[in-house]
């Protein structure tokens, strides 16, 4: 609680609250894949607006180059630059 007439060190202050994220990680998961994926999803919101792909744990290499294809045409047809 601040006292009457305190100044607030955040007013006027334009950037926004960081949001938490909550991710339920799966059973199956070791300690390792969740630490990766954790990391991967920080790099991401650090270096811009992530896009999440869901890939099936039975994808072949070559469904996930098409879908990393599909989503790079995406990206760039939106005129966006991906990292």
């Amino acid at each position: 609680m601040s006292s009457p007439g305190a100044v607030d060190p955040n007013a006027g202050d334009d950037e926004p609250d960081p949001a938490t994220l909550e991710f339920t990680i799966p059973s199956d998961w070791d300690n390792d894949l969740a630490l990766t994926f954790y990391e991967l999803v920080q790099k991401a919101l650090d270096d811009g607006f992530p896009i999440v792909v869901a890939v099936r744990k039975n994808a072949t290499p070559e469904q996930i180059s098409q879908i990393v294809d599909e989503v790079q045409a995406l990206v760039s047809k939106a005129g966006l630059a991906a990292t």
